[in-house]
């Protein structure tokens, strides 16, 4: 990165930022500090969810972990690789709200489909469609998060997302439910607040097995 005085008094070049390399597999992230063109490294986070996630494609470890300051991250996070790890400082203060009007279907705060293993721990997500959004995501974990105000559901697992745990999130004020589990099996839902959702607070269709 280049540093340039954009002064009154001089307009040259003053200095060159060498960028550390940076391969994980712990990944950061902060609005204000970063940058996209940075390489995730703590000195030098990147500045959007989704650029970290796009860094794990490439350099792919176990598990690899995103972690996101404090600040309100106007994107939606599509999650297309296993073995993710996301976590905020904590659900009021890492938020994400993606552009656009919350009744808009398809619009999502995290998305993911087919992946397993996937953890996302003290985000805050508003202002989505489905604030978080599984299809056939297995063995995952959705934890001490806050999905409100969303335009449908808070939280929507569906079309086969088995075996994961949903537990210690507020699921409050969305236009549909608060939780809701469609075609999937196995799930462990517990300890959740869902209240004030227009339709239900927990709602389970075609789903068994599940405690």
């Amino acid at each position: 990165a280049t540093i340039v005085n954009e002064s009154f008094f001089k307009d040259t070049v003053v200095g060159v930022v060498s960028v550390p390399s940076w391969t994980g597999p712990v990944w950061y992230v902060d609005k204000d500090t970063g940058a996209d063109t940075y390489t995730g490294h703590p000195n030098y986070p990147f500045k959007t969810i989704q650029t970290a996630i796009n860094a794990i494609l490439v350099d792919a470890q176990e598990v690899d972990t995103v972690l996101i300051d404090r600040n309100t991250y106007t994107e939606t996070v599509v999650i297309d690789t296993d073995y993710v790890w996301i976590e905020g400082v904590d659900s009021n203060r890492s938020v994400i709200d993606p552009p656009g009007a919350a009744g808009t279907a398809g619009l999502f705060g995290i998305y993911a489909d087919t992946q397993t293993d996937i953890v996302i721990r003290n985000i805050g997500v508003t202002g989505a469609y489905d604030g978080i959004h599984f299809e056939n995501v297995d063995l995952s974990t959705v934890t001490q998060d806050s999905a409100g105000s969303n335009g449908n559901n808070g939280v929507y697992l569906l079309a086969g997302s088995d075996t994961n745990t949903i537990r210690n999130n507020l699921a409050n004020s969305n236009l549909n439910d608060g939780i809701s589990l469609d075609g999937s099996v196995g799930n462990s839902v517990s300890n959740n607040t869902a209240n004030s959702n227009t339709n239900i607070g927990v709602r389970l269709t075609s789903s068994s097995n599940n405690t």
